[in-house]
């Protein structure tokens, strides 16, 4: 595995996760460093919450495959209610690169909120590195939405100082990240994997 690592590490308070987690349970939005950029993190199962997340990204609420919101999940059994079929080479690719910044695509179970699907009813998935998003998932055992805090095709946030133009979070949670790249996206709803987009983990050793 290569991971290109910057010398500046994620500085953050985790004193104010605790308040997140009370924002992101009654169904608020709450923007927080993930492990290379700020991100936005709700309640994924919740429609609304997600449609928030849409609206404030810019994106239609209901744009089914256009460029779908990531998730952040505590555990692996969340993966299997979250997919129709948690298959060997995601499995494999779990085992190596999680908890991490890999996303990897697989076929979304019924019932998911739009926004967080593909154009072929994948979703994109990752259990989070060591970050404020990992605590916060871990604190609320929820599946959270792992979408840029940005306003689509804008600058990436690596602080929270980034985002204060942003309209429409319930809470900002301070601290600063290494920034771009960030998580690579791979579908492995088949056999082989497919890089989707190329980000701070290398899959060349699994071609």
């Amino acid at each position: 595995m290569k991971i290109s690592v910057s010398p500046k590490e994620p500085q953050y308070d985790l004193r104010e996760l605790d308040v997140a987690v009370r924002v992101v349970k009654q169904r608020g939005i709450v923007a927080l460093p993930f492990e290379r950029l700020f991100g936005l993190a709700a309640d994924a199962w919740d429609a609304e919450a997600v449609a928030r997340v849409a609206a404030i990204k810019g994106r239609p609420a209901d744009a089914h495959g256009l460029q779908p919101i990531s998730v952040v999940v505590p555990d692996l059994d969340a993966v299997t209610r979250l997919t129709k079929s948690f298959g060997p080479l995601a499995r494999r690719l779990a085992d190596r690169y999680w908890p991490g910044p890999l996303t990897i695509l697989l076929e979304a179970a019924p019932g998911l909120p739009a926004p967080l699907l593909g154009p072929r009813g994948l979703i994109g998935l990752r259990i989070p590195g060591p970050s404020p998003a990992a605590e916060l998932v871990r604190r609320t055992g929820l599946v959270l939405t792992a979408t840029s805090a940005n306003l689509s095709g804008g600058a990436d946030a690596r602080s929270h100082e980034d985002i204060t133009d942003l309209i429409g979070p319930d809470l900002v949670v301070k601290g600063h990240v290494p920034g771009p790249p960030g998580s690579t996206v791979v579908d492995a709803s088949t056999t082989r994997p497919i890089v989707i987009r190329s980000g701070v983990i290398s899959l060349d050793e699994e071609k």
